[in-house]
């Protein structure tokens, strides 16, 4: 009996699938909105994101129950997302005549998060398979403003904004959902959409905003 022990371990070792790891790489589409900004603004300001923020990450899948042909487990992974221009910070003072001036603002943004969820993994065919996830994530971010000098309407008065940055961190949640192609034995190539939603506060900055929008990715994987 103790001879067979050793050899149900290694049975139980094999069963036991690797998990599955993925990398991405995409574009991070980020919801315009408006925000608040007393030091430049009588009225709100217009946060207008880029219409592609570059971004990448990973991804790992642990399997722990399911049949051959559906799996389900536990998905842990974070991503990043910066770019150092195109994010338009754009408000107005009013002057005594009623006139408004709108102004620009070269500013960077960086987003990362990390993220514990679960997911299923279904087998379509042979070398087909399609997964969705989705839970929890803790998102960090950080806003940096250049030197800027604006120029109000009331007697040509100029409102220096001095170089600022303001970083945050929030609670949100995550989805991701995408086909995979296994081209090669345990290595997929495939597609994916993700989204992610957090209110984030850069309180020096532009204030409270709601960073969440859609990721398109494309993807690669493998059992490791």
């Amino acid at each position: 009996m103790l001879a067979l022990l050793p050899l149900s371990a290694t049975a139980l070792a094999k069963d036991e699938p690797k998990p599955l790891m993925q990398a991405f790489f995409g574009s991070l589409k980020l919801d315009d909105q408006t925000a608040q900004w007393e030091d430049i603004s009588d009225d709100e300001v217009s946060v207008e994101f880029p219409s592609s923020l570059p971004s990448g990450g990973v991804e790992a899948e642990y399997a722990y129950g399911g049949t051959d042909t559906v799996r389900y487990g536990i998905n842990s992974g974070g991503s990043i997302a910066w770019k150092n221009s195109d994010t338009r910070i754009s408000g107005g003072f009013s002057g005594d005549t009623g006139a408004v001036i709108r102004f620009d603002l070269d500013n960077s943004l960086f987003i990362g998060e990390l993220h514990l969820g679960g997911f299923v993994r279904a087998q379509l065919t042979d070398r087909l398979s399609f997964y969705a996830a989705a839970g929890p994530m803790v998102m960090y971010g950080k806003h940096k403003v250049e030197d800027e000098e604006v120029v109000s309407p009331s007697e040509g008065e100029e409102v220096e904004v001095g170089t600022s940055e303001e970083s945050s961190f929030a609670f949100g949640f995550y989805g991701r959902t995408g086909i995979d192609f296994e081209y090669s034995q345990g290595q997929h190539l495939g597609l994916g959409v993700r989204y992610m939603a957090a209110e984030l506060d850069l309180e020096d900055t532009v204030g409270k905003v709601d960073a969440e929008g859609p990721q398109f990715v494309i993807t690669y994987s493998a059992r490791l």
